[in-house]
């Protein structure tokens, strides 16, 4: 009987966790370092204060958003980094970080399918991109981007797209 139990807790838990994740698989991210600098001895940041999500308003003018996915974004810049043993200070630090991100929810895409027509999908799209700044010097450190399919979920199932995106953006750092 103890073994039907463990057998059926086992399952619930596979279930659950093939159920839990989020799809990543087109995400896509790319980052280049600066090959004259040492990021490891880099080891305290500040956010450049223009950095954020943009969206376009009315009048197809794009604004910074103070959405739940703006402080989102920031917020697991900070743990990354903080992972990497960098630490954010508010006065004096050795790099900043910038970033722009956005969404395009009219994006398309085409395709040519088996008969050779072309076809054109309606694909939404987002974006991120990371720079981090010497403070002193203005030199560019590191760029990354990822890119993305639009997904409209949760919060939480974005924090999880997000994450990984950022996670794979700072690797090596």
């Amino acid at each position: 009987m103890r073994h039907v139990w463990i057998k059926a807790l086992m399952t619930g838990v596979l279930l659950l966790s093939i159920n839990g994740c989020v799809q990543t698989n087109d995400i896509e991210v790319e980052s280049v370092n600066n090959t004259k600098v040492n990021l490891k001895a880099y080891k305290t940041y500040q956010f450049l204060e223009d950095s954020g999500i943009v969206k376009e308003d009315k009048n197809g003018k794009l604004e910074r958003s103070d959405s739940e996915v703006a402080a989102l974004v920031e917020e697991i810049i900070n743990e990354q980094l903080q992972k990497h043993g960098k630490k954010p200070t508010a006065k004096d630090p050795d790099f900043l970080v910038a970033y722009v991100g956005g969404s395009n929810k009219e994006a398309i895409e085409s395709k040519v399918n088996a008969e050779g027509k072309q076809i054109i999908e309606k694909k939404p799209a987002a974006a991120l991109l990371i720079m981090l700044v010497d403070a002193d010097t203005g030199d560019i450190l590191r760029i990354a981007t990822a890119e993305g399919d639009f997904k409209n979920l949760p919060l939480e199932k974005k924090r999880e797209r997000i994450e990984y995106a950022v996670k794979k953006m700072f690797a090596g750092i």
